[in-house]
């Protein structure tokens, strides 16, 4: 691409996103070196502080990282910085359904994606199963101790097993993104119920999977959907 001069007082956010066009075209490639800072400053004619502060930028959101002794570097997509996203979800005032809505969407596709593999290649669906069991007792390991927060990251990790299953580095950064919100969640569907129940709808999902009737797998998962939903209204109501 043409580097343009830069004239316009929005220096930065221009700046920047002609560092995203770099990056689109390939002129800057992933995993490798940009070129010095001061080089950057005289390709879009702008003062050396300013690149200093767009590069700033983009060391917090995890674009480019540095490497002392060998400059700075763009990084992979799995290195990007999860703040964006979870600066956008606060201010975009989601509620907690709104929340629960997305986290279905994902695990739902994932579900498809597996199921679709595993047509193919029965050993994807027999390796999610493995980690979803291994949650599973993990799960009924908290239950017994009533040890609640270890119950919230067993469920917690249960669904991202689920996600990752799907093969979708982003569907996993999404999720992993939401970690603080998920956690708020399920630690309301938990408050005033039996927990154990928690370990006999996530077998019964499990087990479900193991018929490999994909639309039986989805109607199970939207029932354990809905029943999160009442949890958190009836908690509401309370």
């Amino acid at each position: 691409m043409e580097i343009e001069k830069i004239q316009r007082k929005t220096v930065v956010t221009t700046v920047m996103e002609q560092m995203k066009e770099l990056i689109a075209s390939g002129q800057f490639k992933i995993n490798e070196q940009i070129p010095p800072e001061q080089e950057l400053a005289n390709m879009f004619g702008i003062a050396r502080s300013s690149m200093r502060e767009v590069i700033k930028t983009l060391h917090y959101l995890g674009v480019l990282e540095s490497q002392t002794g060998r400059g700075t570097f763009v990084c992979e997509r799995a290195k990007i910085s999860t703040e964006a996203l979870t600066w956008a979800i606060l201010l975009g005032k989601n509620d907690i359904f709104e929340m629960v809505q997305l986290r279905e969407v994902l695990e739902q596709t994932g579900i498809h994606a597996i199921m679709e593999r595993s047509r193919s290649d029965p050993s994807r669906l027999a390796g999610v199963i493995e980690d979803l069991e291994r949650e599973i007792e993990n799960m009924k390991v908290a239950v017994e101790a009533h040890d609640v927060e270890a119950l919230i990251k067993a469920d917690y990790d249960f669904h991202g097993a689920l996600i990752k299953g799907s093969d979708n580095s982003l569907f996993t950064a999404i999720y992993q993104t939401l970690r603080a919100f998920m956690h708020e969640e399920i630690k309301k569907t938990y408050q005033g119920t039996n927990i154990g129940k928690s370990v006999t709808e996530h077998t019964e999902f499990v087990n479900t999977l193991k018929s490999g009737d994909e639309a039986s797998v989805r109607e199970t998962h939207r029932n354990h959907i809905r029943s999160i939903t009442d949890k958190l209204k009836s908690g509401m109501t309370a």
